[in-house]
Formats: C-alpha cells, sequence, structure tokens
C-alpha cells in the first residue's frame, strides 16, 4: 500500500492532487498538508512512498525547499514538486536537491500529466528497494557484487575477475554444495560454449581467489559433468 503526503497550501489544489494520488491505488493513503508545521513532523514521522509539495507555502516563498531538506535527512521520500513557479528558474536547483520531478502549475483537470509522473516515481522506487534489497541479502554471503559498479568480492576483499568468470562464479556459488552442470554454464557466456572454455574460466575464478588468500579448493570440477562450490 502506498502511503502519499500532498502540501500544498490551496485546499482546491491539495484535494484535487489527493484525489488523483488514490486513483494510482484505491487502497492508498494520503495524508494533506497545507502549512510547513504539520507537513514537517508528518515527513519525520513517515516514510512516505511519495511527497508532493509546492515551493511556496505562504507566509514562507521557499518553505517547500526547506521541507526537501528536512526529508533529505530522515527517510529520503521520493518528491515530486508541483509549483507555479518559473521552471526555467527553479528546475536547476530542484535537480541539485535531488527531486524525482517537477511539474508546473497549472494541473489539467484530468490529472494525466501528474499521474503519469507518479506512476513512473512509484514504479522507479519500486525497482530500486528491489535492487537494495538483493544486494543486502548478497552482502550477507561471503561472495557480494555490487550491481550498480559490477565490482566483485570475497569476504570483503576486492576480486580481479572478469565479467564472464564473475558470472560463473555468481552461479556456482548461488548453488552451493550442488553441481552446476556444463550445459547451465553455457547459458552464460557468449562464446566458448565447450567444457575446456569453462574450465578456463574455473582457473581464472581459482586464481583471484588465491590473490585474496582463499583455497582454490572452493571451485572444484566435477569431471565430464560440471563444477561445485565447496565451502
Amino acid at each position: 500500500m502506498y502511503k502519499i503526503a500532498i502540501i500544498e497550501d490551496s485546499k482546491a489544489v491539495n484535494n484535487a492532487l489527493a484525489e488523483f494520488c488514490r486513483q494510482l491505488d484505491q487502497s492508498a493513503e494520503v495524508d494533506q498538508f497545507f502549512d510547513r508545521a504539520s507537513a514537517e513532523t508528518g515527513i519525520k514521522q513517515n516514510n512516505y512512498s511519495l511527497i508532493v509539495v509546492d515551493i511556496e507555502l505562504p507566509p514562507e516563498k521557499n518553505a517547500g525547499i526547506g521541507l526537501i531538506n528536512v526529508n533529505s535527512q530522515y527517510h529520503k521520500s521520493p518528491v515530486i514538486v508541483v509549483s507555479g513557479l518559473d521552471s526555467s528558474v527553479y528546475r536547476s536547483i530542484m535537480y541539485q536537491l535531488d527531486i524525482w520531478d517537477f511539474l508546473e502549475k497549472p494541473i489539467a483537470p484530468d490529472g494525466q500529466m501528474f499521474l503519469a509522473a507518479a506512476m513512473r516515481v512509484l514504479r522507479d522506487r519500486r525497482n530500486s528497494q528491489g535492487a537494495q534489497s538483493e544486494q543486502q541479502a548478497e552482502s550477507e554471503e561471503d561472495l557480494f557484487v555490487d550491481h550498480e559498479t559490477g565490482k566483485a568480492s570475497f569476504k570483503g576483499k576486492p576480486l580481479n575477475i572478469p565479467h564472464t568468470a564473475k558470472i560463473i562464479l555468481q552461479k556456482v556459488y548461488k548453488n552451493k554444495g550442488a553441481l552446476v552442470t556444463y550445459e547451465d554454464l553455457f547459458d552464460l557466456v557468449k562464446s566458448g560454449k565447450n567444457n575446456d572454455a569453462i574450465r578456463q574460466h574455473v582457473k581464472t575464478i581459482r586464481d583471484a581467489l588465491k590473490e585474496v588468500g582463499e583455497s582454490e579448493g572452493h571451485v572444484e570440477v566435477i569431471r565430464m559433468k560440471g563444477v561445485r562450490w565447496q565451502d
């Protein structure tokens, strides 16, 4: 379920944006704030799926920027700015503040542009959280691969290993104790789909493990069958 904050001093605009958000998901919980003080409290207390904020919240001209900074100090929820201010002036500032999107008022009555932006942000955040969860799970194992940089490490020590050998190592390590057949490994390589080529990649893996003080015997070649990881 999505939990969304709408921060806008105009009651009519606030209500319209809140209704658009409910169209995204009927079960969405929408908190509506009309001033900086209450919005700041809400941001500190809740990890919102999305924050929609105006820049000007009278009497403060740049109250929204202050709220964006508060959000960055707490839960770092994704933010869409909806403002009547000139985007040519504020857009560069918004990028510096790591805003996910900037929409200019007035928002069309059908809300299609806002809905498209909100759905994109929620989808990207969900994908990002999924990747983070996957990385966190991997980090609990001895072998860790950073999906952003592609770099691999074993027990915290960086592995000097090329891409193909790395993905073979990931496959074998993930199936610890079980045989990974040559046929399964062929699916991971673009060329050299034969036993000798796979054994050469295994040698590269062993050399990389040896460089960080680990046993070469972790990766065992089962003659005529495949490869297995042994602790």
